[in-house]
């Protein structure tokens, strides 16, 4: 395990940085140019026919294992990391118990409320996911189908309990045939899965309750100097911070859990992103970064795990068919699994670099990940997503209002 300086700390940066310090402006006042701004935004000189655009950067993890030495706010704190596929870093007391406590008494004071998820189902489309393509429905393509068109996550004990209560199998071979499926009515399933989802909420894909604090709008200041620190932290164009300042607290009771998901969309999704759009249009998140933030000691249960987490290869068909998006039943089998320590903060990165423009580019699979049940006790965390879309002007435009996170 090695260990950096006390003053310094890892950044990946682009090639196109050597070009900035090259002409010279690289964030200095010039004589006969300006660079003034010291957020990382504005990188240009007058002087110079040369336009340089505002890049992104990464911390650096080195390796798994690494330990090196960040200071924030004047305090020196360790970050180790974790994971390099995808890089997880790790940074324990990065919030003090007062802090981690204040947190809480002000999502309790704003007003928790239920988490929601997007579903297919809201457009009224379900896709049948016969893998084998044998015209027939086995216990897991069904179980499958239902967790991407209904957001609800069974097992076959609870297949096996719908089949007999609507009488859908009916040669009792475990399989639903086509003359069978067609022969169901499907209000009769949507129902039948309504109401018992309505007594077992745990078998949502998220059971939690939330709320979402804007440092801009309160004006506390234990949570403005949070949000100094990750600013000091993630080493992003602070207006990307600032105009996305908001931090969602998320509250896991027992049986609390988020299973497996990614927490921004690929590019190849063709809808905007959530934060360029009016609340109501469709849309897709553009998380470059998260920085999850654990608020309290949860007495069981609670860990945040990375299912594929340095993986050789990743195909989303064969592991939803292995049942391990499932985080109630599969948390210790994911590569990856973080215990939640009071005032612990954990970062990742949603998406790779591009080499090209050194601004975000494709989504990184390998961040699959979710947060384990909740066995005794309540599990309280705070998330800060740094939101950057494929439109740098838009996201660094001051003028230009985000919508959401």
């Amino acid at each position: 395990m090695t260990k950096s300086g006390m003053d310094t700390f890892h950044l990946i940066v682009l090639p196109v940085v050597l070009l900035c310090c090259t002409v010279g402006i690289c964030g200095e006042t010039e004589e006969q140019g300006t660079c003034t701004k010291d957020d990382g935004v504005d990188c240009g000189s007058t002087s110079s026919s040369l336009e340089v655009s505002p890049i992104i950067t990464k911390l650096d993890g080195v390796e798994v294992g690494h330990v090196q030495d960040v200071i924030l706010g004047g305090k020196t704190h360790q970050m180790t990391t974790l994971s390099m596929k995808p890089q997880v870093l790790e940074i324990k007391h990065f919030l003090t118990d007062e802090e981690c406590d204040h947190v809480i008494r002000l999502a309790k004071k704003d007003g928790m409320f239920d988490s929601v998820t997007n579903t297919p189902t809201k457009s009224g489309s379900v896709k049948v996911m016969d893998m084998n393509q044998d015209t027939a429905l086995s216990l897991r393509e069904f179980i499958l189908t239902i967790e991407n068109s209904f957001d609800i996550y069974l097992d076959e004990d609870d297949m096996l309990k719908m089949y007999s209560e609507l009488g859908m199998d009916r040669n009792g071979d475990t399989e639903i045939s086509r003359e069978e499926l067609h022969g169901q009515d499907p209000k009769s399933v949507i129902d039948w899965l309504t109401d018992y989802v309505d007594k077992r909420p745990h078998k949502k894909s998220r059971m939690s309750r939330q709320a979402w604090l804007y440092p801009s709008k309160i004006h506390d200041t234990i949570l403005d100097e949070i949000q100094e620190r990750v600013v000091s932290l993630v080493g992003l164009p602070r207006i990307l911070i600032d105009k996305n300042d908001e931090f969602q607290v998320v509250q896991y009771g027992p049986k609390g859990h988020y299973h497996a998901h990614w927490d921004s969309g690929s590019w190849a999704e063709k809808y905007p992103c959530c934060h360029h759009v009016k609340s109501g249009a469709r849309c897709k998140s553009c998380r470059f970064m998260t920085v999850l933030l654990y608020l309290n000691e949860v007495e069981g249960g609670g860990a945040t795990a990375f299912p594929i987490a340095n993986n050789e290869t990743f195909d989303e068909n064969s592991f939803r068919m292995s049942g391990k998006i499932n985080l109630h039943r599969h948390c210790e089998d994911a590569n990856l699994v973080v215990p939640a320590e009071k005032g612990k903060a954990i970062i990742w990165y949603n998406h790779h670099l591009d080499p090209t423009t050194g601004w975000v580019g494709e989504m990184d699979s390998f961040t699959l990940h979710g947060g384990c049940g909740v066995t005794s006790g309540h599990k309280w965390i705070a998330n800060k997503w740094i939101l950057v879309s494929d439109k740098r002007d838009k996201d660094l435009d001051p003028n230009f209002k985000p919508n959401r996170a």
